[in-house]
């Protein structure tokens, strides 16, 4: 055994409890909130962040002796009991090697990592299946079917309210949410989260100064407007994914995810707009089907995009 190994044994021993898995209570855990690096938190503290949705299983982590930043979902934190209720995983055997925490990275490398905008960490986007995206959505209407009609009747009845009717984008990226908590860890859509009031301000201008700029795109020309449209179709998906984001940073990560995708987000919107329209065929009452299912498909588009 040389060097190297001898220290990479000792301080993998120094970081396995009695019980034979890692001490997760003394585990620090820097969180990348907004861009911006906070922490460190135990990781009780971000099992208690992921419960109450500051924070989701997407959001990035590190801990000294990674290399890299990485989501709060993969097996480094995993481990250690991150987002378990159950006791920490433990190695079968020292042939299957874990991530340890025998390296020390410098705190001028973590300020470095932490400037980096989080895109810059992932260049490409993934591609869009439309098939697949539909099939997720009406999976998602069929078990949160009872709120999801409820939020398109609230829509409807507030919108003609003025003022009121300022809820109606609030209502949608809160919607999202929804669907993200629901695909992330299968938690059903609950009526109240309809009224999350948090970054309200933002979650009710961002996606109207979105839908305005795109029509002024459409009046000065179409092309422009086809172009804008694709290009922030996932603002107000990510407004519900990450509700801390900023606008402007949503709109800037929603062009990079749609970027070689600007087909398939066309082709989608037009698919997604015949199905809610098909809806009027039932005498309107398909619509309380069709457009939440359209809404949920566009969505996990989105959510196909960040893979």
């Amino acid at each position: 055994m040389n060097k190297w190994q001898r220290a990479l044994l000792l301080s993998s021993l120094d970081n396995f409890n009695s019980r034979g898995g890692f001490n997760h209570q003394m585990s620090q855990v820097f969180l990348n909130l907004n861009n911006q690096q906070a922490g460190p938190y135990s990781v009780e503290a971000v099992n208690q962040m992921l419960s109450t949705n500051q924070v989701s299983p997407e959001t990035l982590g590190w801990m000294q002796g990674m290399a890299n930043w990485e989501a709060l979902h993969e097996d480094t934190f995993a481990n250690l009991g991150l987002g378990l209720t159950s006791q920490p995983k433990v190695p079968t055997s020292w042939s299957e090697p874990k991530p340890s925490l025998t390296s020390r990275m410098p705190q001028e490398q973590v300020k470095q990592i932490d400037d980096t905008p989080i895109h810059s960490k992932k260049n490409n986007s993934g591609t869009i299946n439309i098939s697949q995206a539909l099939g997720e959505a009406f999976t998602f209407y069929k078990n949160n079917a009872l709120c999801s009609t409820a939020w398109l009747i609230i829509v409807g009845l507030i919108g003609g309210i003025p003022v009121v009717n300022l809820m109606i984008p609030l209502l949608g990226v809160n919607f999202y949410t929804c669907v993200r908590n629901f695909r992330t860890n299968g938690k059903k859509m609950a009526f109240g989260e309809l009224f999350d009031f948090s970054y309200a301000v933002g979650k009710i201008i961002g996606p109207i100064f979105v839908g305005i700029l795109i029509l002024i795109g459409y009046v000065c020309f179409i092309i422009p407007g086809v172009i804008l449209t694709c290009m922030w179709a996932y603002t107000p998906c990510l407004q519900g994914d990450k509700p801390g984001l900023s606008l402007f940073k949503a709109m800037k990560e929603s062009k990079r995810l749609a970027k070689g995708n600007y087909f398939k987000i066309i082709l989608l919107i037009i698919i997604l707009a015949l199905l809610a329209f098909s809806g009027f065929l039932l005498l309107g009452i398909g619509v309380l089907i069709t457009v939440p299912i359209a809404h949920v498909a566009l969505y996990c588009a989105y959510d196909q995009c960040k893979s």
